[in-house]
């Protein structure tokens, strides 16, 4: 089955930030389709299930401030193009490092890194940017200097049952929960319902199960992966778990973190071991067991995607500058590097979208 990809990244004055590609989930081979021109810092995506808009954070080009004009933008997907449809100015802020849709899609929440602002912004029915935002600044710092010297929001995604926006923050070793559901008045933190880690590990992303009641959080600076619990009304703390080899010693960080389609296995990348840790998920204890640790042949996998049906993934090799896909053993988690890589500047998000029944 041919499938639609789509790629962001950096572009350092080297061209435009996102592309839009093909794949083939029967053979793990993809193709070039087109640049999106005009585009800049699109590091994060997210799509909606309908596969009809591309949401993304970005730069608002028609501010000339550079550095401050941080955006998120929306996109209508027409068959294998895309339109812009809406760009919001957030603030004078960077451009947001992630974006998230709420789970009823009519809401769109981001987290920007640099001065740690995070917010929602409210969708039409159309699916267009509103400009109707609620926005609030995070402070505070680590003990890991010099990457805490200040919060840094790195994620912001809404609970399964609508109820809470939360915000990870690598600066202050805390997992903000805000009252997503009274967000109308401002986000008001929940602060009793707050996760803060274990100091100086530094969290980076944060992902809940589909059984919406398990939530896995991974830590860069401490490259590791948490477990809890979500009741409803609280967080709580299951299992940590490291994601690398007991002999390695060297400098790594790690970046993204996905779920299986079943919900049965998780994963999480390493930048520096340049690696993926698989890890089999017990569904009923929130429990995680180490399965393997897949060496990858690019640099610095900032993010990587399965495929629709799973039999292939593709990682952004951001400091190799390249697309690589790789055949997933679903009985052993191995990854095997398939086919010749794919010259992209610092990629740094892969997003297909949602597959229908019957295409699987």
């Amino acid at each position: 089955m041919k499938t639609l990809m789509y790629v962001g990244g950096y572009t350092d004055g080297q061209g435009c930030s996102l592309r839009v590609m093909e794949a083939d989930t029967g053979t793990g081979a993809f193709r070039l389709i087109r640049d999106i021109p005009k585009t800049s810092g699109h590091t994060y995506l997210c799509i909606n299930r309908a596969g009809t808009r591309l949401y993304a954070g970005g730069e608002d080009l028609s501010n000339p401030a550079k550095g401050k004009n941080g955006a998120v933008i929306a996109y209508a997907i027409e068959g294998d193009r895309l339109e812009q449809i809406g760009v919001c100015p957030l603030g004078p802020f960077t451009v947001p490092c992630h974006v998230s849709l709420s789970p009823d899609e009519k809401t769109l929440v981001w987290a920007e890194y640099t001065c740690a602002f995070c917010g929602a912004t409210e969708l039409d029915a159309d699916g267009n940017l509103s400009r109707k935002t609620v926005s609030v600044q995070n402070i505070g710092d680590g003990p890991n200097k010099p990457r805490q010297d200040k919060a840094h929001a790195h994620c912001a995604v809404v609970s399964p049952d609508g109820r809470y926006l939360c915000v990870v923050d690598l600066g202050i070793d805390q997992v903000k929960v805000f009252d997503f559901a009274g967000r109308a008045g401002g986000l008001r933190e929940c602060e009793d319902r707050t996760i803060r880690t274990e100091p100086g590990l530094g969290p980076r992303h944060f992902i809940f199960h589909p059984n919406g009641h398990l939530a896995f959080l991974v830590y860069e600076l401490g490259n590791a992966v948490s477990s809890f619990r979500y009741d409803g009304d609280k967080f709580t703390l299951l299992q940590t778990v490291s994601m690398l080899p007991g002999q390695f010693t060297g400098d790594t960080k790690a970046a993204a973190i996905k779920i299986s389609e079943d919900g049965k296995r998780l994963f999480a990348s390493n930048r520096g071991h340049d690696s993926i840790a698989v890890y089999d998920i017990d569904t009923e204890t929130g429990s995680l067991t180490l399965l393997t640790i897949d060496k990858l042949v690019g640099k610095f996998p900032r993010d990587f995607t399965f495929m629709p049906g799973e039999a292939f993934a593709v990682v952004g090799h951001k400091m190799s500058h390249e697309l690589m896909s790789y055949r997933y053993d679903k009985e052993t988690g191995k990854l095997e590097p398939l086919h010749n890589a794919f010259a992209m500047h610092r990629p740094t998000c892969i997003v297909f979208p949602y597959p229908k029944s019957s295409d699987l």
